[in-house]
């Protein structure tokens, strides 16, 4: 029944102030409902990722003495553990890689025609999430952790905004650099017309000592796209003794990003590098005028960036 019709219907019966809290009641209620749609084939725009392509570049990121210690013993030959093989990523860490196509749909309640929860599909890794819309809690602390974690959604005006506890340690880069498994993520999904965009915000009291935020990631709405299949299996890659755990002991780890004496392309010194809140701000750049800067520039980089 639309408004006017509602006017005409029950003006007879009831005095003016109690139909203009009918009218403001659905009103109230059209624009709850009037949410925008997330739905559909997604497909990611290009973008730079974090870092200044150095490994073990943790510059911008208000990460802790604790995850800086845990980033100096990762080795890349991580990766070829054969467990690690097909290591899934995080739902929100996979939003930040290159095979980011993405598919959202709905689960919707058939006599309220709410709407019960989101899910999402993105290419890398199959990553796959849940939201729940429909007022849930979150489980006990000590509940299982997933790649995904356990999500809850709430609109905030036309922002979906989602809060994840009850993740795995997992990257934040790939370079050893991880959030723990204490870790809060909200993300906030917009769609702007035809593009959507999400901001994420990572709460973690282990290993950063402020939120890291991530806002370059976006999308563009195509119904002809089409999602490719992501096979992996796991196998030997590089050969590893039985129980090897790859790694480097303090101060011994070879990664370019922890070379005191290389630069980046951009001559940038090595104090940033190492990472903390106090680099997350433009201010920053007026200190890291004052260190020294390597002569010696990372290996491979081209001879216009020297």
């Amino acid at each position: 029944m639309g408004i006017s019709s509602l006017r005409a219907f029950v003006s007879p019966w009831l005095g003016r102030g109690a139909l203009i809290a009918i009218m403001l009641v659905l009103l109230a209620a059209n624009h709850a409902a009037a949410q925008a749609d997330l739905t559909g084939l997604w497909r990611p725009l290009a973008r730079n990722e974090d870092g200044s392509g150095m490994i073990g570049d943790a510059a911008g990121l208000p990460i802790t003495s604790a995850a800086r210690w845990r980033a100096d013993s990762w080795s890349p030959e991580d990766f070829d553990v054969t467990e690690w093989a097909c290591r899934p990523h995080a739902w929100h860490y996979s939003l930040e890689t290159v095979l980011t196509q993405m598919r959202i749909w709905t689960d919707i309640d058939r006599e309220t025609q709410r709407i019960v929860a989101y899910h999402g599909h993105v290419n890398q890794e199959e990553q796959e999430t849940t939201i729940w819309m429909d007022g849930r809690p979150h489980p006990p602390a000590n509940a299982l952790h997933t790649w995904s974690g356990f999500s809850t959604g709430a609109w905030d005006g036309d922002d979906l905004v989602v809060t994840t506890t009850h993740l795995k340690e997992t990257y934040i880069r790939r370079s050893g650099l991880m959030h723990s498994d204490q870790a809060t993520v909200r993300t906030r999904w917009r769609r702007m017309g035809d593009y959507l965009q999400a901001t994420v915000i990572i709460y973690d009291p282990v290993n950063f000592a402020e939120p890291y935020i991530r806002s370059s990631m976006m999308w563009l709405n195509d119904p002809s796209m089409v999602m490719s299949p992501y096979p992996c299996e796991e196998a030997t890659e590089t050969a590893l003794a039985r129980g090897t755990v790859p790694h480097f002991l303090p101060g011994r780890s070879p990664l370019p990003g922890l070379n005191p004496n290389l630069t980046d392309r951009f001559g940038t010194p090595f104090e940033p590098r190492l990472g903390g809140p106090e680099t997350l701000y433009p201010e920053y750049i007026a200190k890291m005028k004052t260190f020294r800067r390597p002569t010696q520039r990372m290996p491979g980089a081209t001879e216009s960036e020297r």
